[in-house]
């Protein structure tokens, strides 16, 4: 029996939060840690406390305490809000 990776499981509870077409990308960081970007266009009309608690309650219902306190973050951004940020001001 395959054990799923906390990545793994991650992005599992990520894409059941925001939908097939989202962007994620996670990364494994020292201390043996996730952090990530969730990009997705269904974030548009949420503020960013409501993207967090979104993704949250997925993530608290997929993974266990121990594993949950192993995410360091994830940003939660529309692609146009990311490609903003990214390039700066216009």
């Amino acid at each position: 029996m395959t054990t799923k990776s906390l990545k793994d499981k991650v992005k599992e509870a990520l894409t059941e939060a925001v939908g097939e077409d989202a962007h994620i990308q996670l990364d494994e960081v020292p201390g043996d840690r996730i952090e990530g970007v969730v990009l997705s266009r269904s974030f548009a009309n949420q503020s960013v406390a409501e993207r967090q608690d979104h993704i949250g309650k997925h993530l608290d219902t997929r993974l266990s305490p121990s594993e949950r306190s192993r995410i360091v973050f994830i940003l939660t951004d529309t692609p146009e809000e990311f490609e903003a940020l990214r390039t700066g001001p216009g």
